[in-house]
């Protein structure tokens, strides 16, 4: 019988109700085993809901928990150090969400309990376990597009949440480019195959809440490569990014968001227009499994926890850019 990852997970976030849940339970080396939340009650009635075999008075009785295999952490921002750092300490290997921490220290410092435990870390960056993001890359290995010069991406939308979700606070880590600008700052590094050297930032600020409704990026990598990026939470819905060549063109227009939609990429070379068709698929489910599967073997993830750290200190970089109006070199 082959072995399946026993998950908990700690919180009843949105996230894990539309995404996380239905992943684990399709995988096929995963198993839904406990839940915990701040009321034991929403946690008893999540129990019975998506059948989980147990459910807890809070976070720290799950991991306390020695049946527990993993935990995925869904929590508000500014929670995750604290509870990956916890969650390493109790033998779990942890499946974070996005962005791994506020700042890079903070990613140090996880990286650090998670190798003293011994336990595998990854940040959940889903839309890199899907295929069309693994074709992309392939047809940018093969030189279909030649040399890179631009990577353009945005990823945007509106969002009209209530006012108390840690969206809306700077201490909690809200703001767009924490949401979602981190993805798009990761894809332009996973595109180019290395570190940005510069980085300026803008952003609309929201005068109320002091979060950023819209950030927009400029990065300068080595060769005189350059990635534009924006993000928003005040913008009508985009989720693509175009890698431009000194060939031709690559265009993923659902390349963050592909949920499960049949989605194409787009390849313009001169006038010639060629569309791969990729099939739905879930790439929670590829991203859960993939994970489970280093559980089990004891190896290394596709994506290690330095990645993240190294995306942090991007977004620190861009914060910094914010605060300042000038550009921060890395």
């Amino acid at each position: 019988m082959n072995k399946k990852i026993r998950w908990g997970i700690l919180g009843c976030a949105r996230i894990a109700q539309s995404a996380l849940i239905p992943a684990i339970r399709e995988a096929s080396n995963g198993v839904l085993w406990g839940i915990a939340a701040r009321d034991e009650k929403r946690a008893r009635k999540w129990a019975g809901k998506y059948k989980f075999q147990k459910f807890y008075k809070d976070y720290q009785a799950l991991l306390d928990d020695p049946e527990i295999d993993a935990v995925y952490i869904p929590l508000p921002n500014h929670l995750h150090c604290e509870w990956t750092c916890r969650a390493a300490k109790a033998g779990k290997h942890i499946l974070c969400e996005k962005p791994l921490a506020l700042n890079s220290g903070e990613v140090q410092r996880m990286i650090r309990e998670a190798d003293n435990a011994k336990v595998i870390l990854m940040e959940a960056f889903m839309y890199r376990f899907h295929p069309q993001i693994e074709k992309a890359l392939k047809l940018l290995a093969s030189g279909e597009i030649g040399e890179l010069r631009f990577f353009r991406s945005s990823f945007t939308f509106m969002y009209a949440g209530d006012k108390k979700n840690y969206r809306w606070s700077p201490q909690m880590g809200g703001g767009a480019l924490y949401d979602v600008g981190c993805y798009t700052i990761n894809a332009s590094r996973l595109v180019f195959g290395e570190e940005p050297i510069s980085v300026y930032a803008r952003a609309h600020v929201h005068p109320h809440f002091k979060v950023d409704l819209s950030t927009s990026m400029i990065l300068e990598f080595p060769e005189n490569r350059i990635a534009l990026l924006d993000c928003s939470f005040d913008s009508q819905f985009q989720s693509y990014f175009e890698i431009v060549g000194r060939e031709g063109r690559i265009t993923l227009p659902r390349s963050y968001s592909a949920k499960l939609l049949d989605v194409s990429i787009l390849v313009l070379k001169g006038d010639e227009l060629r569309t791969i068709a990729i099939p739905s698929i879930n790439q929670y489910t590829r991203m859960v499994e993939h994970f489970g599967e280093c559980v089990i073997k004891s190896q290394p993830p596709r994506y290690l926890a330095d990645d993240s750290f190294k995306n942090m200190q991007v977004i620190d970089a861009a914060f910094e850019s914010i605060r300042t109006g000038r550009p921060v070199k890395l």
